[in-house]
This record gives structure tokens, sequence and C-alpha cells, in this order.
């Protein structure tokens, strides 16, 4: 294997992308999307997915792996910062412009719906748009300025998933400063950013109960897993050796640990030990990066590589449709789809499957058509510098 490496494309070995790792993520989008379903079912009842709070960070952690070894040697200017962060906006806005603007037309439809006197309110539920409504007129620009992660609202708004968006696109800004001023390449300054983590997870722990924390201190808990993901990166590059010493058996033994661990930690580690979560992911992301056994074989066929391309609009259009089901549940499959105060049947997970497969259609077209051609557009209209096609392919990926 070369060590040479171009200067353009440095921070990018000779094996840039990460397959099984894509592939978790594509899995993982799912996850999230069955977590976010407002009916019951067998699937979101239990603890992985119910109390599974902590799969969230492992996009963190991906996104701080992949996005160091693409920059991690690659900004040495304000210029460099600028094209990076213009970048990282085209990539992220497009469809979160275009589900916010979704979730505005269905809560104006909504309150349309009310004042003519054929949608009514279940108890507890506010209309849109008036005096203490979580969805507001405020909250539109905060959307709009991606700010809607920083505490500056008593609760989630609109397109609820999307304050990871909010989060991440500030989180860039810190990452990009510490790659151009404290250029973190040797193993004291490692042990500094995993003190840092530590101490933000600590932090986090006295003002929250668990890791289910998004709209007041989600920005701290996204730095949190970034720089972790940062730190597996590092750790990685100084040990892409590994890969052709460990047999493949090995690799097996070791992916099945890490995913073991992982899936226990998930299902036994509740509140505050959550917090907990950062060397756990760090093993996880490091282990898997190398794409050395059986699951990660198996992880990185068709499927999850399709589900992979997909996963940035599957996370970023679920939620609205997994409301448009509820009220579809309600109106038309009551008899089939229980509600979590009707416990009972498996109505709810056929429910879930067709919900899923809607999901996948409607995000592959998102996918082609609002992140595909509305990210090329804003690249344009930033007037972004052109990359290798390595470069970029790696990129898309994050």
């Amino acid at each position: 294997m070369t060590k040479t490496i171009s200067t353009q494309n440095r921070a990018v070995s000779p094996r840039p992308f990460f397959a099984s790792l894509d592939g978790f993520r594509g899995l993982l989008a799912l996850f999230v999307a069955i977590h976010h379903t407002h009916w019951f079912s067998y699937m979101n009842y239990g603890t992985f997915i119910s109390e599974g709070f902590v799969l969230i960070d492992l996009f963190f952690v991906f996104s701080g792996f992949l996005l160091y070894r693409l920059y991690g040697h690659n900004l040495h200017s304000g210029a460099d910062v600028a094209d990076f962060v213009k970048r990282r906006f085209a990539r992220l806005y497009p469809i979160h412009l275009f589900m916010l603007f979704g979730f505005v037309l269905f809560n104006l439809f909504r309150l349309w719906g009310y004042n003519s006197g054929f949608i009514y309110l279940d108890p507890g539920d506010k209309m849109p748009f008036v005096e203490g409504a979580d969805d507001s007129w405020a909250a539109i620009l905060s959307h709009i300025f991606l700010l809607h992660s920083l505490g500056i609202h008593d609760s989630l708004t609109f397109n609820w998933p999307s304050w990871t968006i909010s989060a991440e696109f500030y989180v860039y800004f810190i990452f990009a400063a510490i790659i151009l001023f404290f250029k973190p390449n040797k193993a004291w300054q490692m042990a500094v950013l995993a003190a840092f983590v530590g101490v933000i997870y600590y932090g986090l722990s006295r003002v929250a109960n668990n890791m289910n924390i998004t709209y007041d201190y989600g920005f701290w808990r996204c730095l949190a897993g970034f720089l972790t993901g940062v730190i597996g990166a590092w750790m990685y590059m100084r040990n892409e050796h590994l890969r052709e010493r460990i047999t493949p058996f090995v690799w097996t033994l070791l992916e099945v640990f890490a995913l073991c661990l992982y899936l226990s930690f998930t299902l036994v580690f509740l509140g505050k030990s959550q917090f907990f979560i950062g060397p756990v992911a760090l093993l996880f992301v490091f282990i898997f990066a190398y794409d050395g056994g059986l699951i990660s074989k198996f992880m990185s066929n068709k499927l999850f590589s399709y589900l992979a391309k997909i996963s940035y609009s599957v996370y970023m259009t679920h939620a609205l449709i997994a409301v448009l089901f509820d009220i579809l549940a309600k109106r038309f499959f009551s008899a089939y789809v229980k509600s979590y105060t009707e416990v009972g049947g498996i109505g709810g997970d056929v429910y879930i499957v067709i919900y899923l497969l809607f999901v996948i259609l409607v995000s592959h077209i998102t996918w082609r058509v609002v992140e595909g051609y509305g990210g090329r557009w804003l690249s344009r209209a930033l007037k972004i510098r052109r990359r290798s096609k390595v470069a970029a392919k790696v990129a898309a990926t994050a």
C-alpha cells in the first residue's frame, strides 16, 4: 500500500471508503424512523428503540470520523475554512429547508382545518402559530438560521429530528477552528480533546437525566460525539496496518464484541449511565472502520449501501410521514393499529413496515431531487471550489 498521497487529497487514504460504517448509518436511520412513530408496535415498544437515545450519537461520531479523515490536514487558511463550511451547508441545507416548508404547510392546513371546524384537537394539543405554541412564526426563523438546537426554544419545533442538523452545522465551526489553530495530530493533542469530551459529557450529566438532549444542549451533545469521531479517525490513521495484520476470523470476533457491547450498552445502560457513551461509540467506529470481518461484509451489501445513500433523506423526511401515518391510523385503521393506550396485536408492526417502505420511497425521490439537484445548485450559487472525485465521494458519505 503506497504511502504517497497528493497534497490535494492527503487527508484521504488509499482506502477512503468505509462500507460497513456507511451500512450502519443507513440502518440507524431506519431505527430512528421507527423511534418516532406515534402508535404502538412491538418494534417501537422495546427498550432498544424506545430508550435508544444513544443511537443518535453514532451519527455524530461517524461525522467526526469521516470529516477528520477528509479535512484533518486540509484546512490551512480562512479560505479553506470558508470552503469547508460552504460545502457542508450545501450538503445539509436543501432538504432541511424543503422539509421545513413541508411542516409549515402542514401546520397551516391544520390551522385552517381547525378554524373551519373539521379538525379537532386531542387533549393537551395546541394549534400552531398561536400564543404559546411550539411551532410558531419565530421558530420558522430559528430553523431558517439553524439555531433551533441552541437553547432558544423550550421544546422541539417543526421537523424535530432536524435539531441534529442545527447542532452539527455550528459544530463545524469549532472543528474548523481546532484544525486550523490547534492542528491535532499528536497523542497529547488527542488526549486534550478526549479530556474536553469527558468534561462535556460530565456537564451534560449534571443538567439531564439521560442522553435525550435535543433543543436545549444539543450542540454540546453533538460536539462531544463529533470530537469522539475525530479521535477515532486519528487512531485509525495511525493503525491502518492492522487491517492486513489481523485475520478475518479475528476481525469477526472483534466486530461481534463491538456490536454486542453497543447493543448491551443501549439496552442496559439507561438514565445517567448513557453519558458513558463516548468510549463505547469510539470502539465501535474504530473496529468497524477496518471492514475486516463477516459483519462488515454483511453490512457492506447492496441493500445497506443503498440505505446509506438515502439515509439523510430518511432521517429528514420520516417525521412528517410518521405524523401523517398516525393521522391515517386514527381515522381509518383504528381497529388494526393500536395507540400506546391500547396495547395489543401486531397491526402496529405491519403498519410500521408499510410506513418504512413509504419513507424509503419518498426518501429516494428527495435524495435524487432535493439533495442532488438542490445541493448542486447551492454549490454553484456559493461558488464552491471543485475537488477531486475521490474527495467528493468521501464527503458525500458524511
